[in-house]
């Protein structure tokens, strides 16, 4: 019987403070259904971490902080589901789209002419970080230079690729 003393005990902490934590829900999210759901998927989760928890300890503390990462939880998914756009959204989002694909080909020749002009050792440096995926601490390694100084470095490439791009664009059109 000794073993159930334990189970017992946590159902009676549970009962007890069922109100609090109905509360606590309450105060966050506001809607009775969505308290609800809180309030019934915080149960469930002290009911399966019950093992956890110490007859010897205060329950409410513990159980705020189960609820406080349920209700969290919930907020996220409930945040998630309603990220609906507007039919004109999509339909820009949809021109952007198609003019971005549509100026792929451009942008990647002019991207092959800019890299021309850089010098040999940093066009190796862009191939081995972008390309072969080296991180900036085994460039920083192997080049001997700070891990700073190879970011620097990289950041200066980018623009300077990136203005070239701009201005070959303009060649271009």
């Amino acid at each position: 019987m000794e073993s159930n003393l334990p189970k017992t005990k946590f159902i009676e902490a549970l009962t007890l403070y069922q109100p609090a934590l109905e509360a606590f829900c309450h105060a966050q999210l506001g809607q009775r259904q969505d308290v609800q759901e809180a309030l019934q998927a915080t149960c469930v989760k002290l009911w399966e971490k019950s093992g956890e928890w110490n007859p010897e300890t205060e329950f409410l503390p513990w159980a705020f902080a189960v609820a406080r990462f349920t209700v969290l939880s919930q907020i996220r998914d409930r945040m998630r589901d309603r990220l609906v756009f507007d039919e004109d959204v999509v339909r820009a989002m949809a021109t952007d789209a198609e003019l971005a694909a549509g100026q792929f080909e451009d942008r990647r020749e002019a991207l092959g002419i800019c890299l021309q002009k850089v010098k040999s050792d940093q066009r190796e440096l862009l191939q081995e970080h972008y390309v072969t995926g080296r991180s900036i601490r085994e460039l920083s390694s192997s080049s001997g230079r700070s891990e700073n100084a190879v970011k620097m470095i990289l950041l200066r490439l980018r623009e300077q690729l990136s203005d070239c791009i701009e201005r070959q664009l303009r060649l271009n059109s």
